[in-house]
């Protein structure tokens, strides 16, 4: 890991990420947040031009199909996804876009999407457009270009650095963290941050409300911090005392803290910051995300 380029990014340097190859749609029409709202956990009124928001589509059961990132530009939202859920969320968000007033568009052959860290909008061309969107935790923006190939702004950040930020904010990736048996709720903070219990229905919300108001999700989702610089594999099963809770889901190395991290799903019992969990040969301390911790 380049541990300058990740230390520039968290001192507020303009650094990019390239998203694409990634699925784009755009919505656009009078009933556009009407309709949106009605399909996703978030509230998209609340929406600024040139902000985003992130969010969860569900089933009417409150089980997630998809999630997506939503950025308010003009009079029309531009939506991104990852490329595995292109034909099924697809699919899915034009579904019930039957007599609404709006029209949904596959883009992701006509426009390119990057990330650019820092707090101050980036410079780019007349053929493109930010908006701001803390995706990894971190001030930034997405910058939307028409055409092939993603705006550079500043040094192109590689994947591995994105994915230690990721863990380090304990936000959920889909297909490790997030898959078609989650429920929004069970997500962790940043999944939390994503749901709106006072904008009225959208599909799934029933079910959303309900474990609020009534009742609770058997587990969630916590950043674990290993006692060395090493980290269980995904897949390894935590233990509280001889009680089976949990399983790691993603894992990585943390330069910020210089120990092993992972994020996982735990019950209840196991959840509390401090916790100490036993996973194999490695002791996992429950943490706070670092966004929330001393440790920033």
């Amino acid at each position: 890991m380049n541990l300058d380029l990740y230390h520039r990014i968290l001192a507020g340097e303009a650094l990019t990420f390239s998203l694409s190859p990634c699925a784009l749609w755009v919505l656009t029409g009078p009933d556009r947040v009407r309709y949106l709202n009605g399909q996703v956990t978030n509230d998209v009124s609340t929406l600024a031009d040139g902000q985003a928001c992130y969010a969860a589509v569900c089933t009417a059961k409150g089980r997630m199909e998809g999630d997506l990132h939503i950025a308010a530009h003009g009079s029309e939202f531009y939506l991104d996804t990852s490329t595995e859920l292109a034909e099924s969320l697809g699919a899915r968000l034009e579904k019930y876009l039957i007599a609404d007033d709006a029209v949904f568009e596959d883009v992701s052959h006509m426009w390119s999407l990057s990330h650019v860290f820092g707090a101050t909008a980036p410079q780019v061309p007349e053929t493109s457009f930010t908006v701001s969107n803390r995706r990894f935790g971190l001030p930034g923006h997405d910058v939307w270009i028409a055409g092939p190939g993603s705006v550079i702004v500043g040094d192109s950040v590689p994947s591995d650095i994105v994915e230690a930020i990721r863990l380090e904010h304990a936000i959920p990736r889909w297909g490790a963290e997030l898959n078609t048996n989650t429920l929004p709720p069970e997500a962790g903070p940043h999944m939390l941050a994503a749901i709106s219990y006072t904008k009225g229905c959208y599909v799934g919300q029933e079910t959303i409300a309900r474990l609020k108001s009534v009742g609770h999700v058997n587990r969630t989702l916590v950043l674990l911090v290993s006692e060395t610089t090493s980290f269980p594999p995904v897949g390894t099963k935590l233990l509280l005392g001889e009680k089976e809770v949990g399983a790691v889901t993603s894992a990585g190395a943390s330069p910020r803290l210089e120990k092993g991290i992972a994020l996982a799903y735990v019950s209840l019992a196991a959840a509390d910051e401090g916790t100490l969990l036993q996973a194999e040969d490695w002791k996992l301390t429950v943490t706070a995300p670092l966004n929330r911790s001393s440790a920033l």
